[in-house]
């Protein structure tokens, strides 16, 4: 039987620093030359992802902004991609406008090349967000009054938010009512801000762990995670697989509770569990 591994990134495959563990690079470089799949799934984007991951190979395309792409890491292209509507996307942005908040949103191009638009910033963590990735962005950022026009070539395909839950749980009920999208909600590995990340509803973490391993011919999917929005691929997994710092919610629903995301736990699991 063939496996295939996937794992969350920020809080499980990574250290507290946000950065992979030079044990963890060398042991997947060791599990790729052997030809088992492992793959990542995550809420970061290819710009943010990507550079994380340098020096790994993969023997099968990663997951990004939870399941809104399935990304070939080789050729940085997207396997496949999900694209919002623009009848949801406008009243996705009005929930937020009720509330006078203004959101980020991504567009993928027909260049392959992802962008950002935006109308301002609300807070520190919005502006944050911004500093962080204008550079990874090659400056791909346009500040607009409309977020609704949508240039030609370009696909919107994710909305997010950084905030304190007290701006932001009203928003989120008024988000369940739009049947066209889904969306995660949870706090963030490294501030106390909250994030509501919204994307289309046939995109998510577990049918991009589902679509790597039809690619790669795996007849079974071993996934790990720590956060709220891992809980839908670790409940669409085989085997579900908590590190031992995830929050209540996904401990209660794991198979198999491993070490922390700093014990370099999950590869050590994967070596175990291939070396049996």
């Amino acid at each position: 039987m063939k496996t295939l591994y996937i794992s969350d990134m920020d809080g499980t495959l990574l250290q507290n620093n946000g950065k992979m563990s030079e044990y963890t690079k060398e042991k997947l470089n060791e599990l790729y030359k052997k030809g088992i799949p492992f793959s990542v799934a995550t809420a970061r984007s290819m710009v943010s992802a990507t550079p994380l991951l340098e020096g790994v190979h993969f023997a099968a395309p990663i997951v990004l902004m939870n399941g809104v792409f399935v990304y070939d890491t080789e050729t940085k292209k997207a396997v496949k991609y999900h694209e919002i509507e623009h009848s949801a996307l406008k009243k996705i942005l009005d929930c937020f406008y009720e509330k006078n908040l203004h959101p980020f949103m991504f567009l993928y191009g027909d260049d392959y090349k992802l962008s950002l638009k935006y109308t301002q910033f609300d807070n520190e963590g919005m502006k944050e967000f911004y500093d962080m990735r204008v550079d990874m962005l090659e400056g791909r950022f346009t500040q607009t009054d409309d977020m609704t026009v949508i240039p030609d070539g370009q696909h919107p395909v994710y909305v997010n938010y950084y905030a304190l839950p007290e701006f932001l749980d009203e928003v989120v009920e008024k988000l369940k009512s739009i049947p066209q999208i889904d969306f995660a909600y949870y706090k963030d590995s490294y501030s106390d801000d909250w994030l509501v990340e919204i994307y289309a509803n046939t995109a998510s973490k577990a049918n991009g762990a589902k679509e790597v391993a039809e690619i790669v011919g795996a007849d079974s999917i071993t996934a790990f995670g720590d956060n709220l929005n891992d809980l839908v691929m670790l409940n669409g997994a085989d085997t579900a697989v908590a590190v031992e710092n995830a929050v209540p919610q996904v401990k209660e629903i794991a198979d198999v509770i491993i070490g922390t995301n700093t014990d370099d736990s999950v590869v050590k699991y994967i070596i175990e569990k291939e070396n049996a």
